[in-house]
């Protein structure tokens, strides 16, 4: 790094900004936005119990989980350092970190293959956090016209002016996130330098851009863009690899760490971000709450003092999860016993725990997996065949769903596949199995959403025997997130969201 005349330093290689990426452009350290598990379905609230750090925990989650309309001020906690819960302010300083990187790109020295290549990572994940960010503070894509839904503000240069940025279409969000996604695919397609699962890669960018035309309700680019991955990699992590011993499935076999993010046992990543915890290291000891709970909780283990949030009793009854035993030899859906039972980390959020989370060290990650790909375009299928444009389309949802489930069941019965030919009913069916696949991987709130934002009802315990319940009605404001007092208040240019 070179020093300026005002003695900071600046990047002089494209080393120096591989380094400024890693710490300023990935979200390797940072929570994008921790309060969407509690404000979803798939959270409930067991109270505090009379006990002080458990009440302390309720109340710092309650803004989210009771959807407040003012919800990071009230997530403001005097005297402490909160400013991590603002999604706002944290995306908006990645990608700041992602535009020093683009602006300086050829302003230093290194290589030319290393330089685009870098330039398609930093793209890429500009698109994943505009399209975070449009998501979270704007209205559905699919809600009304999206070229007068107001979105976010699009800085596209580090430069700082004395402008104020206006909040940009829905609609115009979207094109930027596509056109940098589109640019970015195509440099490393031409500088294909080998990344790491912890770096973008083309087809971690061919599957989020699925994900964008999925939102929009562009089915034929959804199709397209998943099934250019899956002619590419097609392997799925079959969770059977992760018995142990007799019938047990483990989060730990013979010294390994079995989870669906861990790159050395899992293919089917694409693309992750870690929090770098190590084996000797509890994910709740991490996330400052080793303290207040049980350090094991299975889906079949019952706490007299159960954690303030936990996963829903509607989500856990999605998954077909056998209890285990010394006689049974057949355990159905696998996921309800590894997902929800490890991937769904405490870490997420400083302010849950999840009732039938296990919380044992490794290194913890969310991310992009390739069972996106399939269930993206199992998706787009179901709604191509509903509108009776392609009858073919059903088979092909159906080759994409059994193909996920597949590899998620038990193998010591031979998989069932299913056949559901009414379209509407598989539609239901894939909704169901979105949810069983992602738990706590950031997508269930956003695909409410999109759903058509349905009415949610939480009941929130605070003292023994008081319960309150909130309503988030149908297609409520609330579904969109306020943008931040203090943001409103330096930047005139901005209108609220109602």
């Amino acid at each position: 790094m070179e020093e300026s005349s005002q003695d900071e330093l600046k990047p002089g290689s494209v080393s120096d900004l591989n380094g400024l990426m890693s710490a300023s452009g990935y979200p390797y350290q940072d929570k994008l936005c921790i309060l969407l598990n509690l404000m979803s379905d798939d959270v409930i609230c067991n109270g505090g119990q009379g006990y002080e750090k458990y009440v302390n925990t309720l109340k710092s989650g309650k803004p989210a989980f009771t959807w407040s309309s003012e919800l990071f001020q009230d997530m403001l906690v005097s005297g402490a350092n909160t400013k991590y819960l603002d999604s706002w302010i944290v995306i908006y300083n990645k990608i700041s970190g992602c535009n020093v990187v683009l602006d300086y790109l050829d302003k230093v020295t290194g290589g030319n293959d290393a330089r685009e290549n870098l330039r398609g990572q930093a793209l890429a994940m500009r698109a994943y956090y505009y399209f975070y960010l449009v998501n979270l503070f704007g209205k559905p894509y699919n809600s009304a016209d999206p070229t007068k839904l107001p979105g976010v503000p699009l800085k596209l240069t580090m430069q700082v002016t004395d402008s104020l940025y206006p909040r940009s279409s829905v609609s115009d969000v979207y094109e930027q996130v596509i056109k940098d996604l589109k640019t970015a695919a195509n440099i490393l397609e031409m500088y294909p330098t080998e990344n790491s699962v912890y770096k973008m890669n083309t087809n971690a960018i061919y599957t989020l851009l699925s994900r964008v035309y999925l939102y929009e309700e562009n089915w034929d680019s959804t199709i397209h863009y998943s099934s250019i991955v899956l002619s590419r990699k097609s392997e799925l992590t079959n969770l059977n690899t992760f018995q142990g011993p007799g019938n047990g499935y483990y989060k730990y076999t013979g010294g390994t760490d079995n989870r669906i993010y861990n790159a050395s046992v899992s293919p089917e990543i694409l693309w992750m971000y870690q929090k770098g915890y190590t084996s000797s290291t509890s994910l709740a000891d991490v996330a400052g709450e080793g303290v207040f709970f049980p350090s094991s909780l299975d889906p079949f283990y019952t706490s007299t003092n159960p954690p303030p949030y936990c996963v829903s009793n509607e989500l856990m009854a999605l998954y077909d999860v056998k209890p285990q035993s010394d006689t049974l030899k057949y355990l159905g859906d696998l996921r309800g016993r590894i997902f929800i039972g490890y991937t769904s980390t405490v870490f997420y959020s400083p302010f849950f725990s999840l009732g039938y989370t296990q919380f044992f060290g490794g290194q913890g990650g969310l991310g992009i997996r390739l069972s996106e790909a399939y269930l993206n375009r199992a998706e787009a299928y179901i709604h191509r065949y509903l509108s009776g444009s392609s009858p073919n389309d059903c088979q092909a949802a159906l080759n994409d769903i059994n193909k996920v489930r597949e590899n998620r069941f038990d193998s010591r019965q031979p998989y069932e596949p299913i056949n559901i030919q009414d379209g509407t009913t598989l539609l239901d069916f894939y909704k169901n199995e979105r949810r069983r696949e992602f738990p706590f991987e950031g997508h269930r709130w956003f695909d409410l959403r999109r759903y058509g934002m349905p009415e949610i009802k939480h009941t929130y315990t605070e003292d023994i025997g008081s319960t309150q319940e909130f309503v988030l009605g149908k297609g409520d404001n609330r579904y969109t997130l306020k943008i931040p007092k203090e943001v409103i208040d330096r930047n005139g240019a901005l209108v609220q969201n109602p």
